[in-house]
């Protein structure tokens, strides 16, 4: 057990020492933190100075602030401690009032020595009782983050798995703290070669290894920074870790800065102690965690640009700019030229005037001897082709579509599968950006209609953008601007009242009326149903049907 941290106020000096030596002499167990002349002094010190008290042992009446106004300003700050009052004044009105404050003793002066050590030992058994009280539930308190800890890991863990997660099984965010986040993917670029020199026991001790070099640089780095992260597998040394900025008040640039400084030194510690070279990935920040499938996409896409650059870097969406202006100093002036005419085309929808660019561009392409020369004028012009898509209102950082034009490019046989398979990309982003802008309709409207629609089908964030050719985090911040709730919680909510309709009005079986609005799992239905409604749907339909009525 901790020693007993005891404060004495008194304003005279002989007490004082009295009660410090009777308190000291009564074992091991205590402890005198403070002792005091007036309770201003005291109440300074506790509330400044010292994290906790057990025991306060206090005179009544003395200058400044007597012994009754400290104990009521220590209650007022929810200060935990026992006190015993120490008074040379039989009176019960001090007595009552000692009382009504908290007090468990009150003693007249002069102290008698062997009652007094018999009253310390009854307030020592108190305050161990209550220590054993507290440990136990810091204890419980303790696994239960433990236990939500898991669960949340588990649900993060499905949803990196799963390509088409329904958006109304994203009801578990509500789990997680309402604020910034950024999400991180982290892969270790030897692995594929490693693996195949290593046994199944000794990757699991490599990826074990990983694991703890980045759950212990986070605690080192950014736990004290206020920064929360949870971790799990993607694959044999592959991770992703999603982080949460605790402190509100801290601007965005602040928290960016933090993250980057940390990837760094991740970087360089699994060099340091591993010998292998790490690329990683982040985001842009993101609040609204059904977004986490799209980001999981986004990092994944950026994760090919090792393509590109080779491993041992950091990607971040920046670096479709940066590689842009890097490879412009290294591409020779005809192959500039005709990549601007393709994006000028581009950018006024003009099918045909694109398609003559393209033709010029590969024309060019032929008389390059190199094929190295080939694939980095291919790769720049992608590059340029979906810097001027990204410019195109509505669609913002949709890095999948740079990915597909360097998979084309590096399945294709020969020149010839290479220019129509690029001719059949910018196709179909004209065909995009043309369906774009002949949409006029509200896109909330849209998305509402399109889920009245769909209702038992799988609906993802995904899903709705594509519908609205809008970027999927754009569309979750609008709609939320537009209408105040979010995505998730627009479609549970249509889902449950279609639900509740069924109920009332058919005789369908509560798995037929889970299915017919999206939920195949009917416990999940079930439980979503009662989180809504406060009732289960079997009491629902008996307490809201309506009987049918008998014609004669």
């Amino acid at each position: 057990m901790k020693k007993i941290k005891t404060v004495i106020v008194d304003d005279e000096p002989r007490i004082r020492r009295g009660i410090e030596r009777l308190v000291l002499s009564n074992g091991e167990d205590w402890e005198v933190i403070g002792v005091f002349s007036d309770g201003q002094e005291a109440y300074d010190s506790i509330v400044n100075k010292f994290e906790s008290i057990d025991l306060l042992i206090t005179d009544v009446q003395m200058p400044v602030m007597d012994g009754l106004t400290l104990i009521k300003k220590l209650n007022r700050q929810s200060k935990d401690f026992f006190t015993i009052i120490i008074s040379g004044f039989d009176e019960f009105t001090y007595v009552q009032e000692a009382i009504r404050e908290g007090a468990i003793d009150y003693i007249l002066k002069p102290i008698d020595r062997e009652n007094f050590q018999i009253q310390l030992n009854e307030v020592k058994k108190k305050i161990y009782h209550k220590q054993i009280n507290e440990n136990m539930w810091r204890e419980v308190q303790a696994k239960e983050l433990q236990l939500n800890y898991a669960k949340q890991i588990q649900f993060l863990s499905e949803l990196t798995w799963n390509d088409e997660t329904d958006i109304s099984f994203m009801e578990w965010a509500s789990q997680f703290p309402i604020g910034r986040y950024k999400l991180v993917h982290i892969d270790i670029d030897q692995v594929f070669t490693k693996s195949k020199q290593m046994s199944s026991s000794e990757l699991r001790a490599w990826h074990f290894a990983v694991e703890n070099i980045i759950n212990e640089l986070m605690t080192d780095e950014l736990s004290h920074q206020e920064v929360e992260f949870w971790l799990w597998k993607n694959s044999n040394m592959s991770f992703w870790l999603l982080l949460f900025d605790a402190k509100k008040e801290r601007i965005n640039s602040s928290f960016n800065l933090l993250i980057e400084e940390y990837l760094l030194k991740l970087k360089k510690t699994i060099k340091q102690y591993m010998k292998f070279t790490t690329s990683i990935a982040y985001g842009s920040e993101f609040e609204d965690l059904s977004l986490l499938p799209t980001m999981r996409d986004q990092l994944l896409s950026l994760m090919q640009f090792r393509i590109i650059e080779g491993g041992n870097k950091i990607f971040h969406l920046s670096t479709l700019n940066d590689l842009s202006i890097k490879k412009t100093s290294t591409m020779p002036s005809s192959v500039y030229k005709y990549t601007e005419q393709i994006v000028n085309a581009l950018g006024e929808k003009n099918e045909a005037e694109v398609n003559n660019a393209l033709s010029r561009f590969f024309h060019e392409m032929e008389t390059l001897q190199s094929p190295l020369f080939i694939q980095e004028s291919i790769q720049y012009l992608c590059i340029r082709v979906i810097k001027r898509w990204m410019e195109n209102d509505g669609f913002g950082e949709d890095i999948n579509m740079l990915m597909e034009a360097l998979l084309i490019a590096k399945k294709a046989a020969n020149l010839i599968q290479l220019k129509d398979g690029i001719k059949d990309w910018m196709d179909s982003l004209v065909k995009k950006m043309k369906a774009m802008d002949s949409s006029h309709s509200d896109p909330i409207y849209q998305v509402k209609n399109w889920v009245d629609q769909h209702l038992s089908e799988n609906i993802t964030i995904k899903k709705l953008a594509e519908h609205v050719y809008i970027n999927p985090t754009y569309l979750c911040e609008y709609f939320k601007a537009q209408t105040g709730e979010t995505v998730l919680n627009y479609v549970t909510k249509t889902r449950l009242k279609k639900a509740k309709e069924l109920l009332e009005k058919t005789d369908l079986k509560i798995y037929d009326v889970a299915a017919s609005v999206g939920y195949q799992d009917t416990k999940y239905f079930g439980r979503l149903f009662k989180q809504w409604t406060n009732q289960t749907p079997s009491k629902y339909r008996e307490k809201y049907s309506k009987p049918s009525i008998l014609i004669d």
